[in-house]
């Protein structure tokens, strides 16, 4: 029988992971809202969120694939 701590913890990565792909997708948005306005280095850090977000998503992903269940 599987640990319901660790069935939480996986899901709980996934779940994070699918959040973040949410705030990444308004990242984007605002990113060209942002450059449209002429603020180029809030779309500048903008982009550097969403990539810490996608390295971010890689380490959930990874702590999910090393839970054994």
């Amino acid at each position: 029988m599987v640990d319901k701590q660790v069935l939480k913890l996986v899901k709980l990565c996934e779940h994070w992971a699918n959040h973040n792909e949410s705030h990444k997708e308004n990242f984007q948005k605002w990113s060209e809202i942002a450059k449209e306005m002429g603020l180029y280095s809030v779309a500048d850090n903008l982009n550097k969120a969403i990539e810490m977000m996608d390295k971010c998503n890689d380490y959930l992903i990874a702590a999910k694939t090393h839970i054994d269940i």
